[in-house]
Order: C-alpha cells, then sequence, then structure tokens
C-alpha cells in the first residue's frame, strides 16, 4: 500500500552524496587556521578590549532587561486569571 511518506523516502533516497577530495578539505582546513590566527592576533574582537566600565556595567543591563522581560510576562499571565 502507497503512503504519502514513500514518495519522500524514495525522493531522499535518490539524492546523489558527495564527499570532497582531500585536498579541497586541506584548503579549507588551512584557510579556516589562517582566519583563527588572524583573529586571535587582532584584540579589537575580544572582551579584553571593552573598557573596565563597560565591562562591570554589560552583565548587569543585561539581567536587568531579563528581569524587566520576566516581570512583564509575570504581570501578563497573572491578568489572564483576574
Amino acid at each position: 500500500m502507497w503512503e504519502p511518506g514513500d514518495a519522500l523516502d524514495e525522493g531522499l533516497s535518490a539524492l546523489p552524496a558527495h564527499d570532497a577530495s582531500p585536498e579541497r578539505v586541506e584548503r579549507i582546513r588551512a584557510r579556516c587556521l589562517e582566519v583563527l590566527v588572524t583573529r586571535r592576533g587582532n584584540e579589537r574582537f575580544g572582551r579584553e578590549s571593552l573598557g573596565g566600565w563597560r565591562r562591570r556595567l554589560e552583565p548587569a543591563f543585561a539581567l536587568g532587561l531579563g528581569a524587566l522581560y520576566l516581570a512583564e510576562a509575570v504581570i501578563r499571565a497573572l491578568a489572564v486569571y483576574r
């Protein structure tokens, strides 16, 4: 008996599978390593470059926004039961 899922399974099994050649894998790996090395050398992308006040203020700000969101969710949930 034919079922709708059978056509999908047949279509998926008919898709060709491709593997990358070892040379291509090595080229991609070399490019990734090169990018990682240059980003590690460039410290402006890290948290260490943030100012002292910003490093302390950022988590507090995120916590405050999370608390406001949670408070609003509780207020709206309680409004349903009034």
